[in-house]
């Protein structure tokens, strides 16, 4: 797929809506239309952003959980972490920090990162497996095929720095091909110290240090596509300053290999394989001082394969697929200065078996119609666990006489229903239940431990084996009206969660166990923009979600980590070769906190950033700016507390950051 450039431009920081009927809309990205109405892509700006998913934070009902410079966690209309698939190049990535510490979207540098996508409202069934909070799909950049004949060269090379952290970063990309192969190269390297706040004052520990490479061959001819690719990285001395431990490296590889076929007629056919392995070791001495020393050193290998067939079928498309996906997991601690060792997690195995069909089509000229259903059986065991430690000895004992192996059968059924009142007004309607089965973390901490998939809230968790697996029923209702010059499309939305997983009190202070309740989030988004005279545009958007306990015995009622009102406007100048913009961000107090963990409350903030971007020769690229131009101090109400204690309050966000980029595309 081609990028238009001065449509990437003019999108380095604006949000874009994807509609494959009504493509008038001035902010599309991509040329053509991906997956379906309704669909959400960016790709990276010039900024010189650190992980991918930073740039959720221009997606509407999308944020981040921070808990580190490179480790956010994506959360979308409240739900977050393994409640969103994300696919990066196809894989369904695993964590090899038991507390999410290499979340999926900080596999792939910003700077190499293509394009991330968002399936906006009810993700369909198709988008894979786990979609209850939604899907993200993040596309690496791997070069292109020649679009002439004889062998053609092309790529990309990019330099950044930010003042906020001295943090600098290097990309270099290249490919060479015809129009039948294609063999690419990547390398990139980011490194930053501790950012800064207000005053100077610095947040610690934020370091980062993170290098990474990519390699891959493509086919291509006729009906048939092929693709073998490798990605490495490699993160050295990393902060985590919302968790107990921080970062002293993750590394390992995602192997991949994929084929598709146009059958003709509309038939086709795709297949995917992927495997990877990954090693993490972690520690509370070297980037923070300790009461203890405590170290942890943990390994996942894992894989996944899927396959999918498409045909015509009454004025539409029927799919069919299977999806496998398998993952290990072992985790040892070392406590202490002559280190004692616990086998916490011994074997952990999470198999998921899933096969799905769907059919996306119209049933008539105004009237579309997707409707899928998926069956997914997740089983998951657990080897021995082994600790010195004599206050665990009756933990240890209890899990390894307990029968550790469990089975989970889930059924996601999805239906939206898009009504085209006329070429500028559309209207969409949609129903769906989705599941989710429980992670190995919500079964399987034997003990009290803080290794709970990121959560970040100052409190140690246990597992619970009884625990069921999350169904939600979800209704979706938006409409979309645009002409040549402005677009305006709210959404409201509304989840019942039966069996939601979240941690409750117990006798022990301090410790939450992982618990079914009955939940339920709601909220609205809306987004809308106008273009006036020749060059200036103005963007803007407003996002609400509330999550509720529902069967609370007291008044505490409201979820953990769920962002307060929050928008984001921006008004963009732009010219052929140079564009200007001015964005503002504000979040609202956030009172509505959860009481089960004595989440605290936040005050709310407004930021000024500008940004501009001049282009000196045809593919030559400068950009610019100034982030938090008034250096206010605040904090995101998602952001975890300073060294996983809430007494410290929240890790603060950074100060004004002056940045500016250079960047070639050939």
């Amino acid at each position: 797929m081609k990028f238009n450039k001065q449509i990437i431009y003019l999108n380095i920081l604006i949000p874009s809506v994807l509609l494959a009927e009504h493509q008038e809309l001035p902010s599309i990205i991509i040329e053509g239309s991906y997956d379906r109405p309704g669909s959400f892509s960016i790709t990276p700006d010039s900024s010189g952003l650190k992980d991918t998913a930073s740039l959720l934070g221009r997606v509407p009902g999308a944020d981040v959980n921070r808990n580190g410079p490179l480790t956010g966690i994506a959360s979308y209309r409240g739900l977050y972490g393994n409640r969103i698939n994300i696919t990066v190049d196809g894989a369904n990535m695993k964590e090899v920090g038991p507390n999410s510490m290499d979340p999926p979207l900080s596999h792939i540098p910003a700077p190499l990162t293509g394009a991330l996508k968002v399936q906006r409202g009810i993700a369909p069934v198709s988008s894979g497996i786990d979609t209850i909070g939604g899907a993200m799909v993040v596309e690496s950049r791997k070069g292109e095929f020649a679009d002439g004949e004889g062998v053609e060269t092309n790529g990309m090379a990019s330099l950044g720095y930010s003042s906020v952290e001295d943090g600098h970063y290097g990309v270099l990309l290249g490919a060479v091909a015809t129009q039948d192969h294609k063999l690419y190269l990547s390398g990139s390297k980011e490194k930053g110290r501790d950012y800064r706040i207000k005053n100077n004052q610095k947040q610690v520990p934020t370091q980062y240090d993170r290098d990474a490479f990519t390699a891959g061959y493509g086919y291509q001819r006729d009906a048939h596509e092929f693709g073998i690719n490798f990605s490495h990285n490699d993160t050295g001395h990393t902060g985590t300053p919302a968790l107990p431990m921080d970062i002293i490296y993750v590394r390992g590889g995602l192997y991949d290999v994929n084929y598709a076929i146009d059958l003709g007629e509309g038939y086709k056919f795709k297949t995917r394989a992927f495997y990877q392995s990954m090693r993490h070791w972690m520690d509370n001495n070297t980037l923070r001082s300790a009461m203890m020393n405590m170290a942890m050193r943990t390994e996942v290998d894992g894989g996944g394969a899927d396959l999918a067939f498409h045909m015509p079928v009454y004025n539409g498309e029927l799919s069919l697929g299977i999806n496998l996906d398998q993952s290990n997991h072992e985790a040892n601690i070392f406590m202490g200065a002559m280190p004692i060792e616990i086998n916490f997690f011994n074997n952990v195995e999470r198999d998921r078996y899933s096969f799905y069909t769907e059919w996306n089509g119209r049933l008539s000229e105004s009237v579309a119609l997707e409707l899928g259903a998926r069956y997914t059986h997740t089983v998951l065991d657990s080897g021995l666990v082994s600790s010195p430690v004599a206050g665990q000895a009756a933990d240890r004992n209890a899990f390894n006489a307990a029968d550790r192996n469990r089975d989970f059968n889930d059924v996601d059924i999805a239906a939206v229903v898009r009504y085209a009142y006329s070429s500028n007004l559309e209207f969409e309607i949609g129903l769906a239940r989705k599941n989710r089965a429980p992670t190995y973390q919500e079964l399987y901490l034997w003990t009290n431990s803080a290794a709970a998939g990121g959560l970040a809230d100052g409190f140690t968790y246990r597992g619970d084996l009884d625990l069921k697996n999350e169904t939600a029923y979800q209704f979706e209702l938006g409409a979309e009206w645009h002409n040549g010059q402005a677009y305006f499309a709210p959404r409201f939305f509304y989840h019942y969660i039966d069996d939601y997983i979240q941690g409750m009190p117990t006798a022990a202070a301090n410790v939450l166990q992982f618990t079914n309740i009955e939940a339920q989030l709601f909220g609205v988004e809306i987004e809308g923009g106008i273009s006036f005279c020749e060059n200036w545009r103005f963007d803007a958007n407003l996002n609400y979600v509330r999550g509720m306990q529902l069967d609370s015995d007291t008044d505490d009622e409201d979820l953990y980590r769920i962002a307060p009102l929050n928008g984001r406007a921006q008004l963009t100048y732009e010219r052929s070769d140079w564009m200007g913009a001015i964005e503002g961000v504000f979040y609202a107090d956030q009172g509505d906190v959860a009481g089960y963990n004595d989440e605290l409350k936040t005050k709310g903030y407004m930021l000024m950033n500008l940004r501009g971007r001049y282009e000196l020769v045809d593919g030559l690229v400068v950009g610019t700016g100034i982030e938090n131009v008034l250096d206010e101090k605040h904090f995101n109400h998602l952001g975890g507390y300073q060294l996983h204690n809430r007494t410290n309050g929240r890790v603060a966000m950074q100060g004004r950051n002056i940045y500016a980029t250079l960047g070639y595309t050939w």
